[in-house]
């Protein structure tokens, strides 16, 4: 089989003076079904259009090649979507309007076997600085899929949208947020965009593609540009203003074995505006954290769990939102909830949330969420990673406390926590501020039975957040308080 590692796709965001029409897009097949005329899938493209720039064809053309006995790829079909029958327009604000082009349309695979669905549309914005001939250079979007309709599979995708902007010279994230719908493992890294096709299918890489981890050229020591191999979030600290392009790729095994590959080309324009802050959660460090320092939860199944959090500007006039992407959300039962109001202090807002996973969503590897903080024109993302389990040597069993609200609250000068136990047990009540920093701690070797926890404090006016964890660090509640004095 040829190398998997060149069949991806390409996204390119390009909004400056020279920027085309496309701005990026992404191309993905969904199983159905299958009967005697094949496998059935679901074909999603979506395309990024610049609203300076020339107008997206409503029409847009799809090549299906399949892989022979003797190792070559074939052209089998081609079909065209239509926007007025198969896509919808819908658009995204920024300082330049996008455009975002949603095609979706049904495909046959006529057997099993591998295949690639490929689009391809020329050209690239002349004002990329890390490749050496954008202007020429075309754009392919790649979706690989292992069509066995006695183990069906998807490709592989990103649930969270690209996005545009970022400061220079400020440690930004960004998590575009692999997944893959059959459970596959996954694992992804950074790799060379792609250009047109030489040798069809397979594109050949843009030519003198420079990698913006280079901390010569375009990343600062703090916080070279990397991809966190745990949680896919981006990190990067970057040193000049201007557009750059990265691409992502994405490998997917089933049971140790390379059954398909994307990926997603991402131009982000860097701007140097010192005038304008980029909006940040400000209590991340209040949630629990494994053992490498990563936000991780535990959620025993039936167990609703909250997380609170609080976002906000410096820039006072910038009105600050939060959003939330995850599979989580799409789940057909038992999905999270994610909301946010504004909290009357300034521009803060309290995003929230909310998940009572059941039993069906147990499993070993945890549920990445992840949180999005914007002023509509910067974005900073955080992720947090959620396990559902019922193992109790891991969990210490939730259902042996039973927490209620807080009183009073507004408080003072102290507040009251009533707790059931249904055996003895070791806790640690923590109050943090705002910042994420813990301003008080006890803990407590407390007996079976129903207790009222008097905690005594002496903290300024604002709000802050209780944590309740086992002997572990394990949270088993958090309650919102607020203080006036």
């Amino acid at each position: 089989m040829k190398n998997i590692l060149t069949l991806c796709l390409g996204i390119v965001i390009s909004v400056s003076s020279y920027a085309t029409h496309l701005m990026g897009g992404q191309l993905t097949t969904t199983y159905i079904s299958s009967d005697t005329s094949g496998s059935l899938y679901s074909l999603e493209l979506d395309l990024y259009r610049d609203t300076l720039g020339i107008d997206v064809s409503i029409s847009q053309n799809i090549e299906i090649w399949s892989l022979d006995v003797m190792g070559n790829y074939n052209l089998i079909s081609t079909s065209t979507l239509s926007l007025g029958t198969s896509g919808t327009v819908s658009t995204m604000t920024s300082v330049y309007g996008v455009e975002i082009y949603h095609f979706t349309d049904s495909i046959t695979f006529p057997g099993n076997g591998n295949y690639i669905v490929k689009w391809n549309n020329c050209c690239r914005n002349e004002a990329i600085i890390n490749m050496t001939q954008p202007g020429s250079e075309s754009m392919t979007l790649l979706a690989y899929v292992n069509v066995n309709n006695l183990s069906p599979n998807s490709s592989p995708t990103f649930l969270a949208p690209p996005v545009i902007y970022l400061p220079t010279n400020n440690v930004w994230q960004y998590n575009p947020l692999p997944y893959d719908l059959d459970g596959d493992s996954l694992v992804w890294g950074l790799t060379v965009p792609l250009s047109s096709s030489s040798n069809p299918p397979i594109p050949d890489s843009v030519l003198g593609y420079q990698f913006l981890s280079d901390t010569v050229l375009y990343s600062n020591l703090t916080a070279p540009f990397s991809v966190n191999s745990i949680t896919g979030e981006i990190t990067w600290d970057p040193k000049m203003a201007g557009n750059f392009v990265a691409s992502l790729t994405i490998q997917e095994y089933r049971n140790g074995v390379l059954i398909g590959a994307m990926n997603r080309d991402m131009q982000f324009v860097v701007v140097s505006d010192t005038n304008n802050s980029t909006p940040q959660i400000s209590n991340m460090q209040s949630l629990p954290t494994n053992n490498l320092g990563y936000p991780y939860i535990k959620i025993a199944p039936g167990q609703n769990y909250q997380v609170h959090l609080l976002a906000s500007d410096a820039d006072i006039n910038d009105v600050v939102s939060m959003g939330s992407f995850g599979e989580s959300f799409g789940l057909t039962s038992a999905a999270s909830t994610f909301s946010y109001i504004s909290t009357g202090n300034g521009n803060e807002i309290e995003g929230t949330f909310s998940w009572t996973p059941d039993i069906s969503q147990v499993r070993v590897n945890p549920y990445i969420v992840v949180f999005r903080t914007s002023d509509n024109f910067f974005y900073y993302d955080e992720t947090v990673q959620i396990e559902v389990t019922n193992n109790t040597t891991d969990f210490e069993d939730f259902g042996v406390l039973k927490t209620h609200d807080i009183y009073p609250n507004p408080a003072n000068t102290n507040f009251t926590l009533p707790l059931s136990l249904t055996k003895k047990k070791v806790i640690e009540i923590s109050i943090y501020n705002i910042l994420g920093v813990k301003v008080s701690s006890e803990k407590l070797n407390l007996s079976s039975g129903n207790h009222m926890i008097v905690k005594k404090f002496n903290l300024q006016s604002g709000q802050y957040f209780v944590n309740i964890t086992d002997k572990n660090g394990l949270t088993i509640a958090t309650k919102k308080l607020l203080v006036v004095k």
